[in-house]
């Protein structure tokens, strides 16, 4: 019996690096940072490359909990920073970093300041997407003037980066100029997200958005001012033509609740609280005032197929009639102070053109067994003809509303009623 000769090995290939360095570079540009750089160990080659990785990303969070973690962390980033200065690798497309200090006066002594020294380096003509979300753990104080004076202020040299396309930012103030006084502008920018941020007042943040005209993506969650100001003008004339999502949610102020809703009248994808529904000549009205008067200044929007509303729900049936083509329907109630005259919470006479003819799914949160909560999910119920799904969690068991509702005028046969109960622990 002949032996089969034993074929010898391929000899090992290093196809890698047989790779131009401009292939190298991007495919390094797609790995967070810290592996990027370890990539230096492999050859003086690679040392060379990582100087030209265009993308600076932190993709986790960042715990610094000691003065040793903070200085080895900003050793680390002014190493990379001065290393790419140094080659001569001046261009960035993008830098995503997110930080928790735990200590406070090591983050304001000595974190911010570092952090927007790094900005300063960074935020160079040709950066398309920054994200920054800087934290001292223990900095909320319950006196608000406190917690505002504790932010970090925000780096004017990003109000001057017109090559943005996407701009993260989370916890900062806005101090010591207004958008009014600057010449800032932001025609590329497609996605803006804002949380926990502080403006002088009411008119910078409304240019900020008026320098933005072809924003997609808007998110604004708990928007402060130092004091309101005079906007008015701006608010009426704000427009954003290309939005296509917006979520502007837990603002501090009551009267932020004017927030021009005409300006995310193109929206498919709307979340918003139930305050911003505004009357006539922009005033802040408390609810029970509301519900005596139409709602004035709501637009129509003709392009929404999924709305979110927050905190109220009375007003959800005249909302409805401004959303000809909604296909998906959210309600997260916030306040139970709901009121129980089931006058407060009669459906208008006409039934909207999306109960008619588009909406499909209805979820309704924190349910707590009122008669006007029964009103509404009713009358949904009764007029939704092409409903599939309503989704109802309540916040205590009852059993008996479900068995009520299988039972009620639907005007959709396929229908499912599905109901959840959150039990609490005391």
């Amino acid at each position: 019996m002949k032996r089969r000769r034993k074929s010898k090995a391929a000899p090992a290939v290093d196809t890698i690096s047989s790779l131009p360095d401009s292939i190298l570079s991007r495919i390094l540009s797609l790995l967070p940072i810290k592996e990027a750089v370890t990539t230096s160990i492999l050859s003086k080659r690679w040392i060379h490359l990582r100087h030209y990785v265009d993308s600076i990303d932190f993709p986790d969070t960042i715990a610094l909990n000691s003065i040793e973690s903070t200085h080895i962390f900003h050793k680390f980033m002014d190493s990379v920073l001065v290393s790419r200065d140094a080659a001569g690798s001046h261009f960035i497309n993008s830098f995503r970093l997110e930080i928790v200090y735990m200590n406070r006066n090591v983050a304001y002594n000595l974190g911010f300041p570092n952090v927007t020294k790094w900005v300063d380096l960074i935020v160079q003509p040709g950066l398309k997407h920054l994200f920054l979300d800087l934290d001292a753990y223990d900095h909320y104080d319950d006196n608000d003037d406190d917690v505002i004076s504790q932010k970090p202020i925000l780096p004017i040299c990003i109000l001057s980066c017109r090559t943005l396309v996407s701009l993260d930012l989370t916890r900062f103030r806005v101090k010591g100029f207004t958008f009014s006084s600057i010449g800032f502008g932001f025609p590329s920018l497609n996605v803006l997200h804002l949380r926990d941020i502080v403006f002088h007042e009411v008119g910078d943040f409304m240019l900020l958005l008026a320098g933005c005209p072809n924003l997609e993506d808007l998110r604004a969650e708990d928007i402060d001012f130092c004091y309101q100001g005079d906007s008015l003008t701006i608010q009426e004339f704000l427009s954003l033509p290309k939005l296509i999502s917006a979520v502007i949610t837990q603002w501090r102020c009551s009267w932020c609740s004017c927030f021009p809703l005409k300006a995310l009248s193109n929206s498919e994808y709307l979340c918003i609280e139930t305050s911003m529904l505004r009357t006539k000549g922009h005033k802040f009205y408390e609810m029970d005032q509301l519900l005596q008067y139409p709602l004035y200044d709501i637009p129509i929007f003709h392009n929404l197929t999924h709305l979110e509303l927050h905190d109220r729900l009375e007003l959800v049936p005249q909302m409805l009639q401004h959303c000809p083509k909604l296909q998906k329907l959210e309600l997260h109630q916030a306040s139970f102070e709901m009121l129980l005259s089931e006058e407060d919470v009669l459906p208008p006479e006409v039934v909207p053109q999306c109960l008619s003819s588009h909406l499909r799914i209805c979820t309704i949160d924190n349910l707590l067994d009122l008669q006007s909560e029964l009103m509404l999910i009713k009358y949904i119920l009764k007029n939704a003809r092409n409903l599939q799904i309503m989704k109802m969690h309540y916040i205590m068991d009852h059993p008996e509303i479900e068995a009520e509702l299988s039972t009620c005028p639907k005007a959709s046969t396929t229908c499912q009623l599905l109901a959840t109960y959150r039990r609490w622990k005391f």
